[in-house]
């Protein structure tokens, strides 16, 4: 177990997202890991031999970030279309909690006579459930807000690491400019096909394994964030489960308020839960949109004033049965994304596969320049001692 480094959340060391802020945990891990091997000073009076062999590890080290950057650009592109989605919804809910509050302040202001001219039943009753109403609306703007700051703060720091992405590959390409400066300056310019057609191959095969480690980076988040969402839904199940049990007892056995209370605790537990759980699915989509066909679920309102001053066998059975469509909606949103967890491993395995064989090739290919490269330094160096 670790921590984020953004929210101080603690973590599994296998995570790639911040299951509590959604911040990209593998990014921070390759930026750090190249930092650690590009920043160490290097000594200007080693020979060429030694020089070049730093030059090469820091390139090697450096392999993955262009591809990275990739894929944080487009994650991050991802959660600018989903920032402006959430602050529509805010706007959207800011408006229906000023309706609320100006429908409490219009019958607070109603005298009894014009009450009673305009609608039946007592005011107070009909005040308190306008009051309920508001506070209902008001926490859900409360909740859009929060999404919405958490939203902001996670592109904020996605930016700060594709900033560091950019650095790393622009210092690659200084590196790798560097190195052939190097073999240039020491081999005197004489070109050597032996490492002309390893290059090449290399070139080719680096092209080719691009589009496969971003499908696979693809898979990978997409993977996680499902099951992400899949540990959100079986909380929520769990919860309307206790709530139905609740419901129940308030049903058959008269519970009164205090069940009331913690019967509308559970749901709420589920609601939230559940919430967490549709951003995480959305999430999934945005990365793999192939994928299964992903339900959303559904946590149904229960109205406090029905259920708990009107409290009769009708509002018992009313909230029942929106518990017990609650419940089915988790359920089967539990069973797609199962289902779409199972078929993204099976992708995986496929895709691994075709990574496995690709990248050995590339490592062999690798070590041969190396190789290559260090006998023609190696070479002009003998030359350049027997000529003086």
């Amino acid at each position: 177990m670790v921590e984020c480094s953004n929210c101080n959340s603690v973590v599994n060391k296998s995570d790639i997202f911040c299951s509590n802020c959604g911040l990209n945990l593998l990014t921070n891990t390759v930026v750090s890991q190249a930092r650690e091997v590009i920043d160490k000073p290097m000594d200007l009076d080693i020979d060429s031999i030694t020089r070049f062999q730093r030059l090469e590890a820091q390139i090697e080290s450096l392999q993955d970030i262009p591809q990275e950057l990739g894929q944080q650009r487009t994650y991050l592109n991802n959660m600018n279309n989903s920032l402006t989605t959430a602050q529509g919804r805010l706007r959207d809910l800011a408006d229906q909690r000023k309706k609320e509050h100006r429908d409490v302040e219009k019958l607070e202001k109603m005298s009894v006579t014009s009450f009673m001219a305009r609608v039946k039943g007592k005011k107070e009753q009909q005040l308190e459930k306008e009051k309920l109403e508001y506070f209902d609306a008001l926490n859900k703007e409360e909740a859009a807000a929060k999404e919405t700051q958490k939203l902001t703060t996670l592109i904020t720091q996605t930016q700060e690491q594709v900033n560091q992405l950019e650095d790393l590959v622009r210092e690659k390409r200084n590196l790798e400019k560097e190195l052939k400066e190097l073999i240039h300056e020491v081999c005197e310019g004489v070109a050597d096909p032996i490492e002309d057609k390893i290059e090449k191959r290399l070139v080719s095969l680096e092209n080719e394994i691009g589009p496969i480690t971003n499908h696979r980076s693809r898979i990978f988040r997409a993977k996680n964030h499902l099951e992400h969402a899949i540990d959100d839904l079986n909380f929520a199940l769990n919860a309307l489960n206790s709530a139905s049990g609740y419901s129940t007892w308030d049903t058959f056995f008269g519970g009164g308020m205090f069940v009331d209370s913690i019967k509308h605790s559970k749901m709420s537990e589920a609601r939230n839960r559940v919430h967490n759980a549709q951003y995480s699915l959305q999430q999934a989509r945005h990365e793999y949109p192939d994928m299964p066909y992903l339900g959303g679920a559904h946590v149904e309102e229960l109205s406090f004033f029905w259920d708990g001053f009107m409290d009769n066998i009708f509002s018992d059975f009313s909230s029942r049965g929106k518990i017990h469509k609650s419940r089915d909606s988790v359920r089967q949103a539990l069973h797609d994304a199962s289902n779409a967890l199972n078929w993204l491993e099976t992708k995986l395995n496929n895709v691994n596969q075709q990574f496995t064989n690709l990248n050995q090739q590339i490592e062999e290919r690798r070590k041969d320049l190396f190789v290559e490269r260090k006998r023609m330094i190696s070479d002009a160096i003998t030359k350049q001692k027997a000529g003086s």
